[in-house]
């Protein structure tokens, strides 16, 4: 039950900034549910006796800041809680998710071995056609796909890799990598030969047909690529990982210090 406020027309603060707050509040108090509609544009202007255009300033505002979005012709509608994705430190997909009382999944796609092209020897600094072993994964948390992620990992710089020839790899069942130890630790992330520390770039992209489909997601959504090298002790790139990560899911933080 809402125990709706009041919108005070004498106070300092701006009506729709007042109703900004109040529609906040009834998300974060769990009234209205992800992609729930909220009441019309019509109802609430009739319910606090406000213009349209001090809803519509309102709407804008939260819709702009991600808890909120619309469906033309349809109305506006609470949107997914996104994850803040800090970038302080590496990654781990377990330890977010896990934090936040979700399950965490990760499902491996294909698992090969092949020689360095080009681009892949120049963003490990590799020769050409060294060994890489190549691991494509879906990270999933309470069964919903967050990240589609393709990683290159240098054969020689991890033992267990390193032992895996490319016979091996083909005859291989991904529904027996669990069972396998050490190896599936790999398969699943949990390999720490590349985690001294990383160089990343994210960008805004568009998911694409052969993404779309793992994300579960329509092609042309918005999704973030990021692409991370990783360097050893000796400051020697030994994995590249590139991600496309769910635009409606995720936002990036970071804390800057403005040192004198």
């Amino acid at each position: 039950m809402i125990t709706d406020s009041t919108i005070n027309k004498k106070s300092p603060v701006a009506a729709y900034r007042q109703l900004k707050d109040i529609i906040y509040r009834w998300i974060k108090e769990g009234h209205y549910k992800p992609h729930q509609m909220l009441p019309s544009e019509a109802e609430l202007c009739r319910r606090y006796n406000i213009s349209r255009t001090t809803v519509r300033l309102a709407l804008r505002e939260l819709i702009d800041e991600g808890f909120l979005y619309t469906i033309r012709g349809k109305g506006t509608f609470v949107a997914e809680p996104k994850i803040d994705q800090i970038m302080i430190k590496v990654p781990d997909f377990y330890e977010d998710m896990a934090e936040r009382g979700l399950k965490p999944e990760v499902k491996v796609l294909n698992v090969k071995v092949l020689e360095a092209s080009q681009l892949i020897a120049e963003k490990l600094q590799i020769p050409v056609n060294e060994k890489v072993f190549v691991i494509k994964r879906l990270f999933l948390a309470d069964n919903k796909p967050y990240i589609l992620e393709k990683k290159f990992i240098v054969c020689k710089y991890c033992k267990i890799i390193d032992e895996c020839n490319e016979g091996f790899i083909k005859k291989l069942k991904l529904q027996d990598l669990s069972q396998m130890g050490e190896l599936f630790d790999v398969l699943a992330g949990k390999c720490h030969i590349c985690r001294e520390y990383v160089d990343v770039s994210i960008e805004a992209t568009k998911i694409r047909p052969q993404e779309a489909k793992y994300l579960n997601v329509a092609v042309g959504s918005a999704a973030f690529y990021v692409d991370m090298i990783a360097y050893r002790r000796d400051d020697k790139p030994c994995g590249w990982i590139a991600s496309v990560m769910r635009g409606d899911l995720y936002r990036f933080k970071t804390r800057v210090f403005n040192y004198s």
